[in-house]
């Protein structure tokens, strides 16, 4: 909350309510998350790959 009288959307002590989030650490959090995932996916292809590799080494 912040004391900002002049606020159009103050109410009537003044007090306006404001968002407790930082947007840009958002942003670089979702894209650390976003670049997480694209490795596990890549991880986990890769790991299919060999294990189809594998069961044609069987055959």
């Amino acid at each position: 909350q912040v004391y900002d009288p002049s606020h159009p959307d103050a109410n009537a002590q003044g007090v306006v309510n404001l968002p407790n989030v930082n947007s840009v650490e958002e942003m670089v959090d979702m894209n650390s998350a976003a670049r997480s995932f694209e490795a596990n996916v890549t991880t986990m292809e890769a790991s299919k790959r060999m294990f189809l590799k594998s069961l044609e080494l069987l055959r």
